[in-house]
């Protein structure tokens, strides 16, 4: 039995069937989106294209097509704006994306490849630990008052989160520990 707020409805093979109807084969829509690169969504999802989501890869020759998965696509919608900035390469790119590798004509700077030491990966690393390690070395937590003048803090980022602040003074000497830390392993600093 179902109980809704307008009564007790009881469930029939009949209602499963119509409810299974009228529901779409996410598979079917998975495949057709993998297959073109075109999604078919009656809300959009909130994204800039529908269609372009997907780049065949070319199979020219064998490092041809396995130079497709070390790529990085914009989207193809960036593909038909009349400005540059969207085409330039940024400074956070740096060390991953290869400025050079990029074909020419109208996928130029929105068809990106990785470096070759860069690599992609799904791995998320505990850092909560990491909280403690850094008040330890200077950091001071959002909620307590900076360590002098805001102008000369910078604010400390760990996983998108706001951490705190550390003064300009101390902050080349933090990093350089940071890095001893990560290349010794120590304090279970992540790479």
């Amino acid at each position: 039995m179902l109980k809704l707020k307008e009564g007790t409805y009881k469930l029939t093979s009949k209602t499963l069937e119509d409810a299974f109807r009228h529901t779409a084969d996410v598979g079917k829509s998975v495949e057709y989106l993998l297959s073109t690169g075109n999604l078919i969504s009656r809300s959009g999802l909130g994204l800039m294209q529908t269609s372009g989501l997907a780049v065949v890869a070319d199979k020219l020759n064998f490092y041809r097509y396995l130079s497709h998965f070390r790529s990085v696509h914009r989207g193809a919608f960036f593909a038909e704006m009349r400005t540059t900035a969207v085409r330039k390469f940024l400074p956070e790119a740096w060390g991953f994306l290869c400025p050079v590798h990029t074909p020419d004509g109208a996928p130029c700077g929105l068809l990106n490849h990785m470096t070759a030491f860069c690599q992609a990966v799904n791995i998320q690393y505990p850092t909560a630990h990491l909280y403690k390690l850094l008040i330890s070395l200077g950091v001071t937590p959002f909620d307590a008052p900076p360590p002098g003048n805001l102008k000369d803090c910078f604010p400390v980022l760990l996983d998108g989160r706001h951490m705190g602040y550390l003064h300009s003074s101390i902050a080349k000497k933090v990093e350089q520990k940071l890095r001893v830390m990560k290349v010794k392993g120590l304090k279970q600093v992540c790479n």
